[in-house]
């Protein structure tokens, strides 16, 4: 709405996009999630989406259920920085948050959306400092349901970006995905989405 567009939230008529179903083998319940989230998303508006696992599955739903509806569905869907990052231009001018803060980058995003460095262009006005992680855009430790059924596995998994994200000191970690942000935040990592901090920019220019 900043950027000047209309925005209509889905709520609950589409509560679940079945990715946790998906990674868990449960295809049958996933193509039922999926028929719904279809019609219940009807248009050709583009579907932003603020969570990685969820844009990517989305974004599969074409392969998954093989129709033409799915398939153009799929068309639709973006992540929510990916959509905005050519756009960001139309956002207001703002001093930006005074704190450093380090991209991770949510494996739905980097290696299956491939749109990861859109979050780049989207916090890089907002924020005094944008720092990398050298990792690479190693797995977290998350991974979908991974860190629920292998938690011990997942643990070490996230010691190994822990040191990544120790290595810039930053104050926050931004991460397009809560799965991610809720793995890290038990560590005590202080996580927030990318239009978080983006939105309090905004609002704190104009308190």
């Amino acid at each position: 709405e900043a950027a000047g567009f209309t925005v209509r939230v889905t709520g609950d008529a589409a509560p679940c996009c079945g990715a946790l179903q998906a990674h868990a083998g449960l295809l049958e319940r996933t193509r039922r999630l999926a028929q719904r989230a279809i019609r219940e998303m009807p248009g050709d508006q583009p579907i932003l989406v603020n969570s990685a696992g969820c844009g990517a599955a989305m974004k599969d739903y074409g392969r998954l259920l093989g129709t033409e509806e799915a398939k153009t569905f799929s068309k639709r869907v973006y992540d929510i920085g990916e959509w905005l990052a050519p756009r960001v231009d139309r956002l207001s001018t703002v001093s930006p948050l005074d704190v450093r803060v380090a991209v991770q980058d949510p494996c739905h995003l980097r290696h299956v959306q491939r749109a990861h460095q859109s979050t780049r262009v989207v916090l890089a006005p907002f924020v005094r400092d944008l720092v990398e992680l050298d990792d690479e855009g190693l797995c977290c430790g998350a991974g979908g349901a991974y860190s629920v059924l292998e938690p011990a596995s997942a643990n070490l998994i996230r010691e190994r970006k822990l040191a990544a994200i120790s290595r810039v000191s930053p104050d926050i970690v931004a991460s397009a995905n809560p799965g991610c942000s809720m793995h890290l935040a038990g560590a005590g990592v202080v996580t927030a989405h990318p239009m978080t901090l983006i939105y309090q920019a905004l609002t704190e220019s104009m308190s």
